[in-house]
């Protein structure tokens, strides 16, 4: 079975970079943000994301922060 994780996220491209693994292979595949559905939201512990650079997550916390207000205003 094969099994994906968050990998980060190029905020100008709007690229959204994710880890898969197939037993013990691990490769990463890249997606446009727009052609991605979320189909079931996962709470995650903050301590146990695996981010290469620091800033990408800062980013990525500051757009799901701005996305929850949108959709409060809503």
């Amino acid at each position: 079975m094969e099994k994906a994780k968050f990998a980060g996220v190029e905020t100008l491209k709007e690229t959204v970079r994710v880890k898969l693994k197939d037993g013990e292979d691990t490769f990463f595949k890249k997606y446009q943000a727009s052609d991605i559905k979320i189909i079931k939201d996962v709470e995650t512990e903050q301590d146990n994301l695996e981010v290469e650079n620091p800033e990408d997550l800062k980013e990525l916390q500051k757009l799901e922060k701005l996305d929850e207000l949108d959709k409060k205003n809503k």
